[in-house]
């Protein structure tokens, strides 16, 4: 976790000179007050191009990877649901949270790498079309467990007991020589939502909000595809009545 503690001197005045407010005035609105934000980025350096997340991103806000550039996340399509880092088969999306609150009139950062744990990937079966592949090595070169040994326009080889099934090969063959079959593990959210519809007013904003149209209107008030849900918390969020709340489900982290 990084700290960092920044005097908010000057915050004050601006904010009391656009509302005309004394610094003290502004500064006993803004004690107490606690921002969270959570981001979630690809390391370049680490993307293999098996273009996993870009699959299983519900909201399409991932652009998809290629030979020449990883895969990256658009910031104003997530929602935060965590499913491509929990599917990044070699840890290359991060998740950093941030939060900001005041003390001793000064404005506290606090940045922490959040850990997420991963589902599983598997390799079922794999295929490679010799009569198509050209050995050009692209494959070999964004291998992760170097399972794939190319000889440059000579021979392609691949150590079956090495490979985890990323189908990042597949992905980059320039002549589609080579078929992937993997077998995905469940995503491990570790969390339930529930809905108190006794509480409920029937705004029905929670519909409006979820981005994959897992809540609907039931005549008690609303419900939730519980198998469909991602956790994103867009509809804990906006529930003017907290009819809804996501908890971690006792002793899993």
């Amino acid at each position: 976790m990084i700290t960092i503690k920044r005097s908010m001197e000057n915050i004050l005045s601006q904010i009391s000179k656009n509302l005309s407010l004394s610094k003290q005035e502004v500064y006993k609105i803004l004690e107490g007050v606690k921002i969270s934000k959570k981001y979630i980025y690809v390391v370049p350096k680490k993307c293999i191009r098996c273009a996993l997340c870009y699959d299983q991103c519900p909201v399409d806000a991932i652009e998809k990877p290629s030979i020449k550039n990883p895969a990256e996340i658009i910031t104003d399509r997530c929602v935060k649901c965590e499913i491509c880092a929990r599917t990044c088969p070699v840890n290359a999306i991060d998740i950093l949270e941030c939060t900001g609150y005041i003390k001793d009139r000064g404005i506290i950062y606090s940045l922490r790498e959040v850990e997420v744990e991963h589902r599983t990937i598997r390799l079922k079966s794999y295929h490679v079309d010799l009569n198509r592949c050209v050995k050009c090595g692209i494959c070999s070169k964004f291998c992760p467990t170097g399972a794939i040994h190319v000889e440059r326009k000579k021979s392609f080889k691949v150590d079956l007991n090495r490979c985890i099934g990323c189908r990042a090969c597949e992905r980059l063959c320039p002549r589609n020589a080579i078929s992937v079959e993997n077998e995905m593990g469940e995503i491990p959210f570790h969390k339930e939502i529930k809905v108190d519809n006794s509480k409920c007013v029937k705004c029905l904003v929670c519909i409006s909000a979820c981005p994959i149209g897992a809540i609907r209107e039931v005549e008690e008030g609303i419900e939730i595809d519980t198998k469909s849900c991602i956790f994103c918390g867009r509809c804990e969020r906006v529930c003017p009545v907290h009819a809804i709340e996501i908890t971690s489900i006792e002793g899993v982290k």
